[in-house]
């Protein structure tokens, strides 16, 4: 019996790079080790690292090889092969919006199976050419003008944040259920299951033009009807009192060590 008509849906479980990604075993054609000169298979199928195809780094070799019955057939490498499973029981969850039009074509959804997230690939829809993969658009920086209220201060790679209480709906650790995302991410350092949903996950640092970097705790909130993620550090807590400190989007508060930035993330996520 079809595993449509079974109700089962055997999917192959792989990682390349740092990222861990499902596909359809129906797409799967062969699973190999490479050939002894590492970049065909048999030689005659040359080997394309997944990763560098979705515009990361090259992956460690020898790995294993996945063969996918596409047109014309792409023979790629991964990390390594976790398992066959199916995974139709397992929690299904949607990508969020704004993560790029690339991943949008390669993956609408992620699949969390023994605490591990992955990003469910369409066979069909993988470059077979490096350098195709594009970041998610970049959001316009504002800064909050008014002095803010009671806020959550956190710091991310060595400068403070803050966050209206208003906007915050918790702080957790970034778990083992964490997925970066495949390419060239911009200010999104990730994804993470949180609830019924997958939180996209920024980097504060990033949305200013910096580095991307997923750091151990997250600063989740609810910003104009949405959930997101703001990556952190560690976690100064809630301070009143605050008073600008002469910079846009830049205000004090008694007990900080210098100078928190306010990002206006109504105004960039609306």
């Amino acid at each position: 019996m079809p595993p449509y008509e079974s109700g089962r849906r055997l999917c192959l479980l792989m990682e390349a790079g740092d990222i861990r990604f499902s596909v359809e075993a129906t797409s799967v054609m062969e699973v190999a080790a490479p050939g002894p000169d590492e970049t065909s298979l048999r030689g005659v199928l040359e080997i394309m690292d997944l990763s560098v195809l979705l515009g990361g780094e090259p992956e460690r070799t020898p790995g294993m090889v996945v063969v996918f019955d596409v047109s014309p057939t792409l023979a790629v490498r991964v990390r390594s092969i976790v398992e066959v499973v199916d995974v139709a029981p397992a929690p299904h969850f949607l990508l969020p919006s704004g993560l790029g039009d690339t991943l949008a074509a390669l993956s609408r959804s992620a699949v969390l199976h023994k605490e591990r997230l992955y990003l469910e690939i369409t066979a069909e829809a993988l470059p077979h050419e490096p350098g195709t993969v594009s970041p998610p658009p970049k959001l316009p920086v504002r800064l909050i003008e008014l002095t803010p209220e009671r806020s959550l201060v956190f710091e991310s790679q060595g400068r403070l944040f803050g966050l209206p209480l208003s906007l915050v709906s918790q702080v957790v650790t970034r778990g083992p259920a964490f997925s970066a995302l495949p390419g060239p991410g911009g200010a999104v350092a990730g994804v993470m299951p949180h609830g019924q949903a997958l939180w996209p996950l920024y980097s504060a640092p990033a949305l200013l033009g910096g580095a991307s970097v997923a750091e151990d705790f997250l600063v989740l909130a609810e910003v104009e009807g949405r959930g997101l993620g703001l990556c952190a550090s560690r976690v100064l807590g809630v301070h009143p009192r605050f008073e600008p400190a002469g910079e846009p989007g830049e205000f004090t508060a008694p007990g900080l060590p210098g100078p928190v930035l306010f990002l206006d993330l109504r105004r960039m996520f609306s």
